[in-house]
């Protein structure tokens, strides 16, 4: 059986790619590293380690690798390097927020020395804590721990840095442990807030600004309790770095030196100190597609979401066949794209934008009342409604949109209805519904799953304005009519983006049958 949380007592940072499989077989949640450099942790009758010059230098890299090296195991994995005791060699006991249920050992030790360990290191461990010992007879090569650094060996009481910090990975792990092993009093980190964020691509996936804080703060006190942190939203690249007169060092990564030059042009201007600059380097993504950052990135994490159940479907109370996916998603999203793909798939596909256009006929329910209400100036020279003229009238006026929308919605629904049965009594299992208006309809309700495509705004202006020849002012009316990317975002059980290829968005979508073919097969056995 798996441990949710493991503690790697590491010797020797060399061996950690050999320990990957170990690893990945006991521990299933969080991963605790205690680096312990080039010492014996097994002195006959005496386990205390002891530094009398600590220094920066030779760990900072160290630590930086084992992230990197990390990064090749499962992304479930919560990777935490310890620096308290990296920091403060005197201290005996390991603590950790969460209880060890496994140790595993890169030393060749006895049960005995194991036992003696668990017992006098391990503050927070659940009874029965179980060890794992890596035996390998092949000479492992010594540790290079000389790295240059831009501020050497020197620590400052009062460090800062800031980011966005969506989903906290090795490269911001990396980012934040520079910033701690530099620090000796307090750490200041501004957290962007939601206004530095809608230029970020996927930026509606970035998690809320209160579960970002929280998640830093926790990974923070438990790698130093050391330090002070004082964890700040902020609404510019400043922060309380143009104003605080303590802050001694800010901590970067290379992609955002220019940032770092501006602060200290405005803490000039503010007759502040200068700070020095510590810049950590980017980490590489050995695993990135041609779509994706070729560093680790959030961005690359927000892109692997794409194609995932993000929330369980609505099955309560609810019969599982036929299965109804909502699919919907703003103009110029590539719904018809993404249902085409679904319908190949072998769901029955049913088409609401279809179903209104058959609807508005002369004759039909949809027709009389339209005419009924907006009068023959939406009528083309033929006596049929012109979709042109009757979109010019209701996406310039929120009321007439809504006077439109309380008239059609109810019996395009109805007729959707219709169709699901037909394709239900024809052996189709699963059902899409293909409806723009779904969330504004408040049709969810009637879906087990939804499912939304999004592009960014200006890529639906780009392809309105190409596809429908609109005007870029008519185009943004179209889109500010509709809920926002956010809104739909918020309501689905998977998104989906057409940025890409036509290749990308199968794989999405391919990502999501298959996910829901298991879903259902579990249900079916339960």
């Amino acid at each position: 059986m798996m441990a949710n949380t493991g503690l790697l007592v590491l010797t020797n940072p060399t061996k950690v790619m050999k320990l990957l499989p170990i690893i990945e077989k006991h521990v299933l949640k969080t991963l605790y590293i205690q680096y312990f450099p080039e010492k014996n942790i097994f002195p006959s009758g005496n386990h205390t380690i002891s530094n009398s010059q600590w220094k920066i230098t030779p760990y900072i890299q160290t630590v930086s690798n084992i992230y990197m090296d990390m990064s090749s195991v499962s992304a479930c994995l919560d990777i935490r390097v310890l620096l308290t005791n990296l920091k403060n060699f005197n201290l005996s006991i390991i603590n950790t927020k969460k209880p060890v249920e496994i140790v595993i050992f890169d030393q060749i030790c006895s049960k005995k020395e194991a036992d003696t360990f668990i017992q006098d290191y391990l503050a927070n461990t659940s009874m029965g804590c179980n060890f794992v010992i890596y035996h390998d007879d092949q000479k492992i090569e010594k540790v290079n721990n000389t790295i240059p650094c831009v501020n050497k060996d020197k620590t400052y009481k009062n460090v800062a840095l800031g980011g966005t910090f969506d989903r906290i990975h090795n490269g911001h792990k990396i980012l934040l442990s520079e910033a701690v092993l530099h620090c000796t009093e307090k750490l200041t980190v501004g957290v962007t807030d939601t206004n530095m964020l809608s230029g970020k691509l996927l930026w509606e996936f970035i998690e809320p600004s209160p579960t970002r804080i929280l998640k830093l703060k926790d990974f923070l006190e438990d790698i130093d309790s050391t330090l002070t942190y004082n964890i700040v939203l902020i609404n510019d690249i400043y922060g309380p770095t143009k104003h605080d007169p303590t802050l001694e060092l800010l901590v970067v990564s290379e992609e955002t030196t220019r940032g770092a030059n501006k602060v200290n042009e405005m803490r000039a201007k503010n007759n502040l100190s200068k700070l020095d600059i510590h810049v950590v380097k980017l980490i590489k993504d050995k695993n990135h597609k041609k779509h994706e950052e070729d560093k680790i990135s959030s961005v690359n994490q927000r892109i692997r979401l794409l194609g995932t159940k993000l929330r369980a479907p609505r099955i309560k109370d609810k019969p599982l066949k036929p299965y109804i996916i909502g699919l919907t998603g703003g103009i110029a999203s590539g719904k018809s794209s993404v249902a085409e793909k679904l319908e190949k798939l072998g769901a029955g596909l049913v088409n609401c934008d279809k179903i209104a256009h058959d609807l508005y006929l002369p004759g039909k329910k949809c027709f009389d009342a339209i005419f009924e209400n907006f009068g023959s100036t939406i009528l083309n020279s033929d006596g049929f409604i012109d979709r042109k003229a009757l979109g010019d009238i209701v996406f310039s006026n929120k009321t007439e949109l809504d006077k439109l929308n309380k008239i059609v919605w109810p019996i395009i629904l109805e007729e959707a209805k219709k169709q699901i049965n037909n394709f239900y009594t024809k052996g189709f299992d699963i059902i899409v519904i293909e409806a723009a208006v779904l969330i504004q309809a408040n049709w969810q309700d009637e879906c087990h799953e939804i499912w939304t495509c999004i592009v960014p705004p200006d890529e639906a202006v780009k392809r309105l304005k190409e596809r429908n020849g609109l005007s870029e002012i008519d185009a943004q009316l179209r889109i500010q009519a509709q809920p926002s990317n956010l809104e739909q975002v918020n309501e689905a059980n998977v998104v989906l983006c057409t940025l890409w290829s036509h290749d990308f968005t199968e794989e999405q979508v391919l990502k999501a049958w298959n996910e829901l073919m298991l879903f259902l097969s579990n249900q079916a056995k339960s």
